[in-house]
């Protein structure tokens, strides 16, 4: 049945599939399901991140975004923005984007010297989306020094759309 909550104990083990279309049909499943976040859930998904397949990531992204995570449960998803592989980098960096990940605020800006522009301009992004008056400080650091125009018109966006007074 689509959408049976239920099924989630079925659907699991497809997330580790040998078959790609498999996997991301898994992890669509899962977004689609909604069910319950926990620590299995997402570190299930937080390994689809890590996925050779892009649309097995980008399936990954969508889903957590859909369930959206208590933040107690984001460690295994801000631990990818320290793997070696960029395309995993860039995949946590959209997770996070897509959830609150205010608790995770020091981790994205260390994160935040990433050496692909790509995974940076994810970060400020994910940065900017917090509430916290603290966070202006860096968005405006990154919007004048970084060296990626992508990162310095996401910087600007992001304090743009700040509503307090220490953004502008």
């Amino acid at each position: 049945k689509i959408g049976d909550r239920e099924s989630t104990d079925s659907i699991l083990p497809l997330v580790q599939d040998p078959v790609e279309a498999v996997r991301e049909a898994s992890v669509t499943a899962m977004g689609r399901i909604k069910p319950p976040a926990t620590d299995t859930i997402v570190a299930l998904l937080a390994q689809a991140l890590e996925d050779p397949v892009e649309s097995v990531k980008q399936a990954a992204v969508i889903a957590i975004g859909e369930i959206e995570p208590d933040p107690r449960f984001l460690e295994p998803i801000v631990g990818l923005l320290r793997s070696s592989n960029a395309a995993t980098r860039k995949a946590a960096a959209r997770a996070l984007l897509q959830i609150d990940s205010s608790q995770s605020v020091s981790s994205l800006i260390a994160a935040g010297q990433d050496s692909d522009p790509e995974v940076r301009q994810g970060i400020v992004a994910a940065v900017g989306e917090v509430g916290s008056v603290a966070v202006s400080p860096w968005l405006r650091e990154r919007l004048a020094h970084d060296s990626s125009p992508g990162v310095r018109t996401e910087a600007a966006y992001r304090l743009g759309m700040r509503s307090d007074v220490e953004a502008k």
